[in-house]
């Protein structure tokens, strides 16, 4: 153990992500195998926001199909690729589906940003996420957490950090 204070202090946990090649598919499975559901399903990026997607530093188009439920205090995000190069797309190919991150939420965004690529860790995709004000931010930590990718985000306003929904999206299941 090192006696180093953390690069990122005061994050909480709330997310794992996982990529697929059918959501409809995997989310039906895990509302019969487990009762989980209600899933709410978007497709990104929102017409009503701008993405500001970025995939290796750069700017990126891409489209993706996602899921959303709480299970206790954590959110489960099922992604399904849909077009333009992306993380999520590099996933499926290099390892098939499966678990591809837990989310960090954080007051301090930018600090936590710019701590993580201080240390040499790559941020590998960047953008603004489904709820008002969401930005968030992935790092390539695959090698130092055993082939898991960490996503920062901002924390938002309430007290879960949550903040509220851009859109309504469908809720199935």
């Amino acid at each position: 153990m090192t006696n180093l204070p953390p690069l990122i202090g005061d994050a909480d946990l709330d997310q794992i992500g996982i990529v697929v090649h059918d959501l409809y598919a995997v989310t039906e499975e895990l509302t019969r195998l487990f009762g989980i559901g209600p899933f709410r399903i978007f497709e990104w990026p929102l017409e009503e926001v701008d993405p500001q997607a970025t995939y290796h530093g750069q700017p990126a188009d891409f489209r993706l199909l996602l899921a959303f439920v709480k299970v206790g205090t954590i959110q489960i995000e099922i992604i399904q690729p849909l077009e333009g190069q992306n993380i999520y797309s590099d996933f499926l190919q290099e390892h098939g589906p499966g678990l591809h991150h837990f989310r960090l939420t954080t007051p301090e965004f930018e600090q936590g940003v710019a701590a993580l690529i201080r240390a040499g860790i790559e941020n590998i995709a960047s953008g603004t996420g489904v709820h008002v004000g969401s930005k968030w931010a992935y790092f390539d930590t695959t090698s130092q957490l055993g082939g898991v990718v960490v996503e920062l985000r901002t924390r938002l306003e309430g007290a879960s950090g949550e903040g509220k929904w851009a859109a309504e999206g469908d809720v199935v299941g």
